[in-house]
């Protein structure tokens, strides 16, 4: 239960603060999609604003590009406010 108190508060902390430019340290290894999900991204942006573009950039992603940006933040992301969870 804790990893997954971690993963919601990491992921939220994101969404919020995520670094200008995650889409291309994320699909580094996939430049031809960098552009194309950089553009997807601002539409969002521009349709939701900052509080509903990385949920609707998310949810418009396809299940491996999902896990693969869940795992990126997990790993790289940790501007987060750390939890007090007791073990």
């Amino acid at each position: 239960m804790k990893e997954n108190l971690i993963a919601i508060n990491k992921w939220v902390y994101f969404t919020l603060n995520y670094p200008y430019d995650f889409i291309a340290k994320v699909w580094a290894d996939t430049p031809h999609l960098i552009n194309h999900l950089k553009g997807k991204f601002n539409a969002y942006y521009e349709d939701c604003g900052s509080y509903g573009v990385m949920g609707k950039f998310y949810a418009n992603l396809d299940k491996s590009n999902q896990v693969k940006l869940m795992t990126w933040v997990m790993d790289n992301f940790n501007d987060e406010q750390k939890l007090n969870i007791a073990d």
